[in-house]
């Protein structure tokens, strides 16, 4: 056992692991992402942002960018922010 080996030091039910808060219900254990998903909003300050149901509609039709650049670092880090909650976890 670890016990044995290493100082351990009983800490009660995980409630947050991960990012992942963990609920125990009478029908079992439930998991949610939306604290991981509110953190990462507000650490790009996109916490005000408008949820749409399709983030891309095809009959729009697209323009060279001639505003802002895109921090591609930035970009990248937001992505995989995404893909880490929604491949992974």
């Amino acid at each position: 056992m670890l016990k044995e080996s290493f100082e351990v030091k009983d800490l009660g039910e995980a409630k947050f692991m991960l990012g992942i808060q963990i609920t125990r219900t009478t029908n079992g254990y439930s998991l949610d992402q939306s604290s991981y998903i509110e953190k990462i909003k507000k650490k790009y300050n996109y916490f005000d942002c408008k949820p749409v149901c399709t983030p891309y509609d095809a009959s729009v039709k697209l323009f060279k960018n001639t505003g802002d650049n895109v921090r591609q670092t930035e970009y990248a880090s937001i992505i995989g922010s995404l893909r880490y909650a929604a491949d992974y976890t």
